[in-house]
């Protein structure tokens, strides 16, 4: 966990990778931890900050 401009920024532990729903790059770091399923996976889509969709 690293703070960048007061807030908090996660990275992935090591032996996972955290996917762009968008673009399929990898994201090295979010503001929040993604929620996970009873299997492991990422409940919600994420997204890089680019690749965000717009309001």
């Amino acid at each position: 966990m690293q703070k960048r401009g007061g807030r908090r920024m996660y990275r992935p532990k090591n032996d996972e990778k955290w996917i762009c729903a968008k673009c399929g790059g990898e994201i090295k770091e979010l503001p929040f931890v993604p929620i996970k399923d009873e299997n492991g996976n990422i409940k919600k889509p994420i997204y890089h900050k680019e690749c965000l969709p717009k309001k």
